[in-house]
């Protein structure tokens, strides 16, 4: 682990500019980030390839290193399992949409969620239909020069990947190198798991990892919450982990005033000895 390992993302800056956020983590001395595209700093249904161009520009001007796109999914009507085919549809071509963007950024990563079925049909079908629909994704992925970290979810936001053996279940089906799995450690705890679980099942696959504190829940600022955060750096460290950690602090608390989090989580690990 090294100080480029920590990853600051623009989560907990919607209130303010992406010039902001770029001069932030500059005064950070951040050097890698994770891009979290959604307005006002990048609104997929309207952003051209000269717009994208421009915000590469911006980062790039800042001496700073996408190493992931996450394009929004929660907020937006994206299910890669719906059995809706305008739904799905208008997934796929959103999602297609995003590996272009992490192309332009040069982002090796792209965090794609797991879908969902309704809780009143066959969870099997919905299982399927998402498999489907990450084999055709993934061979996309490889064109674009990124590949895919496939986030698992909890009970309220999908029925098919919340643990660490599930998400193990559609990265078999799928396969390849464009498809690997992450864990967000806020989200797992709140199953009872951690990334030890993730690691011990995906070993290698496990490629990208959310480190944040809750209680559980939350997604809040190291130090904030009630997680064994010691315990999962032990653990990722143990396992010889050499990927990220993105800092993805959610939370409305720090919203208006978000840097202090950001520096707080950051001195977190240095404090520790870490990076």
């Amino acid at each position: 682990m090294n100080r480029d390992s920590v990853v600051c993302g623009n989560y907990s800056y919607g209130l303010f500019s992406l010039d902001y956020f770029l001069d932030s983590m500059n005064r950070l001395n951040q050097r890698t980030i994770e891009f979290w595209g959604a307005g006002p700093h990048l609104y997929q249904d309207e952003c051209s390839v000269a717009d994208v161009d421009a915000i590469v520009k911006k980062i790039r001007e800042h001496h700073l290193q996408v190493i992931c796109y996450t394009p929004e999914q929660c907020m937006y009507p994206v299910n890669l399992g719906s059995r809706d085919q305008i739904i799905h549809d208008w997934t796929m071509r959103y999602l297609k949409r995003s590996l272009e963007i992490a192309n332009q950024m040069e982002a090796p990563r792209t965090l794609i969620t797991i879908g969902q079925g309704y809780r009143n049909e066959s969870r099997e079908e919905a299982f399927l239909r998402c498999k489907d629909s990450l084999l055709e994704l993934a061979e996309y992925a490889g064109k674009m020069g990124t590949a895919i970290m496939l986030e698992h979810l909890t009970r309220t936001t999908t029925n098919l990947c919340v643990t660490a053996a599930e998400l193990k279940s559609m990265i078999d089906l799928v396969g390849g190198p464009h498809l690997k799995a992450m864990v967000d450690v806020d989200m797992a705890a709140r199953v009872g798991e951690g990334p030890k679980e993730y690691l011990k099942l995906m070993g290698k696959d496990i490629c990208h990892v959310h480190f944040i504190d809750g209680m559980p829940g939350g997604h809040l600022a190291l130090g904030d919450g009630i997680l064994p955060l010691d315990q999962y750096v032990k653990d990722l460290l143990d396992f010889g982990y050499d990927q990220y950690l993105t800092l993805e602090i959610l939370s409305d608390r720090y919203h208006e005033n978000p840097e202090p989090a950001y520096a707080q989580s950051i001195g977190w690990f240095t404090a520790r000895g870490y990076i």
